[in-house]
């Protein structure tokens, strides 16, 4: 992932020259004539713990960063699509297996020169068969929590494993009205 900011001298929505100007006490890329301003870069990723007969779902890593590291899967949010999408799309592409949210059980806040999230979700497993994505994974399979301390594994991931036993976390709640008509609420 970059962790490299973009630089903005035009206005990304009318094409006017940016001014650097004092905005809630920082000093912000803004454009005069459409009211854009450029709050910062931002980067959401998802992530999914998966359990089937006592065993965790993981993958190997076949790029860098982090080459050859056991993590679970995921990968980023695109634009239009619910975190809740995104991580069923992941788990999905990168191990052939069927996946449905139940809660989110860990949040993971990167602040810096891009902001990074990563939400983690509990997953049911709806079946499939594992089949790694090459491209991204170089290996796969389900390990016992046991096995999970043997391999070379993400910190992240093992410690949302041993936070998956708990079996709580945040869950959808449908039928509050919210703003925008895409907005989905997860509270405990």
């Amino acid at each position: 992932m970059p962790t490299t900011t973009n630089v903005y001298n035009y206005c990304p929505q009318c094409g006017n020259k940016l001014v650097q100007s004092p905005i809630s006490g920082v000093t912000r890329p803004n454009c005069t004539h459409c009211s854009f301003i450029h709050w910062g870069d931002y980067s959401l990723g998802v992530g999914g713990v998966l359990w089937r007969d006592e065993k965790v779902l993981l993958v190997q890593r076949a790029y860098n960063p982090g080459k050859g590291v056991w993590t679970i899967p995921g990968g980023y949010v695109d634009q239009n699509e619910g975190i809740a999408e995104a991580i069923v799309r992941e788990v999905k592409e990168e191990t052939g297996i069927n996946a449905k949210p139940v809660s989110i059980i860990a949040l993971r806040d990167r602040p810096g020169e891009k902001h990074d999230a990563y939400i983690i979700f509990l997953l049911e497993d709806l079946g499939g068969s594992l089949e790694a994505e090459a491209a991204e994974v170089s290996d796969l399979g389900f390990f016992t929590l046991e096995e999970c301390g043997a391999l070379q594994i993400a910190q992240l991931s093992l410690s949302a494993i041993e936070a998956s036993m708990s079996g709580t976390g945040f869950t959808r709640k449908d039928g509050v009205k919210m703003i925008g008509k895409s907005s989905v609420l997860y509270q405990i």
